[in-house]
């Protein structure tokens, strides 16, 4: 119990350590920074459009005091022009830390410097994670170990001006998929068990979704819909299917093979159709969460947008077939997979977990 408190303790104060350290931190950076000292509204202009949408443009007279480069210690004076609705921009308050850009002789604010903020919820949930007895990093590893990989994606798809993207995401997902249960469940028969269900659960989600979508025609489904227009419209449609459906399924395939685990521990003679059977069942409980976990993102994900849509008079079927067609396409085709997943797991798992001494 008292290496527990002090593991927690020590997390604790690393964490507060690296909070107040990007607090003094701006010497690290080469974009000027500024601490905002004063805040005074030059003027307010009240906007309102054809379709009664009011909003109105303020214009800020912002004060700081350089934190780095030659000109620390100086004092500036900039304008900031703002939306009250901060869709594209922001309001400045004193005590922020802004980062400015030099363009010739004349510096403009580009945005709040966030280190802080983001270091400090980063802290507070390795502290939660600690104080739920998730200390031995497993978690955490993982998750660095996949930003890497992601990393390497992103920058091969830079490279290559996304000619390779859907091979890349293939590629990726397998790797990053692999790299969570290895971490999680360790080098073991589990996680290969776990990895093959979900690599079958997820391939066989993607072709039959794919081979549907090529019978209609991809009928209602306007790829071309995806955000800035980004192409091949199919690639990166199918990308980002094959990314959400791997999440859900890998959480689903570990949730009921880990239960079958703890069944067999626990029942030495098992046999392998009451196994199959427990991840039948077992199965039906998650579907429904899940599916409605995956709906209530897409609608959170497109809220925005289908309010400015309604808001500028658009028909509900319209904004619906602009906005959220590709969203409840994808969630669909993550339905599939999670039904699919059901079968496939209980079936693999049975068999591996019931040939194996315990």
């Amino acid at each position: 119990m008292n290496k527990k408190y002090t593991r927690i303790g020590i997390v604790v104060i690393v964490a507060l350590f690296a909070t107040i350290f990007t607090q003094f931190d701006s010497f690290l950076y080469k974009d000027p920074i500024i601490k905002v000292e004063n805040i005074r509204t030059l003027t307010k202009d009240k906007n309102t459009d054809e379709y009664k949408n009011t909003d109105t443009q303020v214009t800020q007279r912002v004060t700081g005091r350089f934190l780095n480069t030659a000109k620390r210690g100086q004092k500036i004076s900039l304008k900031n022009t703002y939306y009250q609705s901060q869709l594209t921009d922001q309001k400045y308050r004193a005590g922020q830390q802004v980062m400015l850009t030099k363009t010739g002789k004349h510096y403009s604010i580009n945005d709040v410097k966030r280190d802080t903020v983001l270091v400090f919820t980063i802290g507070l949930v390795m502290v939660l994670l600690f104080c739920m007895q998730f200390s031995r990093g497993k978690l955490l590893t993982s998750v660095l170990l996949n930003l890497v990989v992601y990393y390497g994606f992103m920058k091969i798809l830079i490279n290559t001006h996304n000619s390779i993207l859907l091979l890349m995401t293939v590629i990726t997902a397998l790797l990053i998929s692999g790299i969570a249960l290895i971490v999680i469940l360790g080098p073991t028969s589990d996680a290969l068990m776990a990895y093959s269900s979900t690599v079958i659960s997820t391939t066989a989600s993607i072709l039959l979704s794919v081979l549907l979508l090529k019978l209609s025609n991809n009928s209602g489904v306007h790829m071309e819909l995806t955000d800035f227009g980004l192409q091949p419209y199919f690639s990166v449609f199918i990308s980002q299917v094959i990314f959400s459906v791997l999440g859900v399924i890998l959480d689903e395939t570990m949730d009921i093979s880990s239960s079958l685990i703890e069944m067999k521990k626990e029942i030495a003679d098992v046999s392998e159709k009451t196994l199959f059977k427990s991840g039948i069942n077992i199965g039906r409980e998650l579907i429904g969460p899940l599916i409605n976990i995956l709906l209530f993102i897409v609608i959170a994900e497109h809220l925005n947008v289908v309010l400015l849509y309604l808001s500028n008079g658009n028909s509900i079927n319209y904004t619906f077939e602009m906005t959220l067609s590709l969203g409840f396409a994808q969630l669909l085709i993550s339905g599939i997979g999670i039904v699919l997943t059901v079968p496939i797991t209980s079936l693999i798992a049975s068999k591996v977990i019931t040939r194996r001494a315990v």
